[in-house]
């Protein structure tokens, strides 16, 4: 019966980002504990590959071509929804981008890049789908923050400034749209992901992550796959509102 909890049989689950990274890793994660997957992105070449790979793993999986930057594409969202799946159960908002460099170097370009993406897109892409729940009364949104959600490092002001912002939609969200829908965040440290790739190719930066972490590694997708079976399933019907750091114990160090 506990077990029972975490089944997510004939839930259908929307990530964002779903095309690779730590969407595409949840996304699986979801599918195994039985969840139907919409895995939603920019590249229709990319979420085609992505969708075999779950198929070679005889995990249900459909694809939509969503931009999270493009408030149309939103807007027409909760009707290709209605129209092609009916509903949603879960919401993962895991769509995101960075821009590095000195906070004195950015662009408002580089700036609206990453904001658009990590903050509006998440803000957005929530609105269209909690009309849906909320006509339903029942819902769970995992939003994707980050350790720059606590805590400032240089180079990354725009993604520290959206991530920042992630947690707080997440509270404000659970917070107005409680009872019905759950809203919470997971909140990874660092892991080796394409976004993240040119620091762990450079020896010494790794090594100077490694010395903040009490765990002393570096994340994997592994470690993020059962906080997104919880947070999305009947485990965590009365929390609400939280950012769940997955760090390695960097957060509390």
């Amino acid at each position: 019966m506990t077990m029972n909890l975490f089944d997510l049989t004939d839930k259908i689950a929307l990530i964002t980002g779903g095309s690779r990274g730590l969407g595409k890793n949840i996304g699986m994660a979801l599918a195994s504990a039985g969840a139907k997957i919409i895995l939603a992105g920019r590249s229709t070449n990319q979420l085609i590959e992505t969708q075999q790979e779950f198929r070679k793993l005889n995990l249900e999986v459909s694809i939509l071509e969503l931009d999270v930057i493009d408030l149309k594409q939103i807007e027409s969202l909760e009707d290709i929804i209605q129209e092609q799946f009916g509903y949603i159960d879960i919401l993962v908002n895991a769509a995101g981008t960075n821009v590095r460099g000195p906070i004195i170097e950015v662009t408002p370009d580089e700036w609206d890049q990453v904001i658009n993406t990590n903050l509006r897109g998440t803000f957005f892409v929530s609105q269209s789908v909690a009309r849906m729940m909320l006509k339903r009364n029942k819902g769970k949104i995992l939003n994707l923050a980050s350790l720059t959600s606590l805590i400032g490092l240089p180079n990354m002001g725009p993604y520290c400034a959206s991530k920042g912002g992630v947690g707080q939609i997440t509270k404000s969200m659970a917070v107005e749209w409680a009872p019905y829908i759950q809203v919470n965040a997971i909140a990874p440290g660092y892991f080796n992901t394409d976004m993240t790739s040119a620091i762990f190719n450079d020896s010494e930066k790794v090594q100077n992550i490694l010395n903040r972490i009490p765990y002393g590694r570096t994340g994997i997708p592994e470690d993020l796959l059962g906080t997104a079976i919880f947070l999305a399933s009947d485990a965590s019907t009365y929390i609400t509102g939280q950012i769940l750091y997955v760090d390695g114990g960097w957060s509390a160090s």
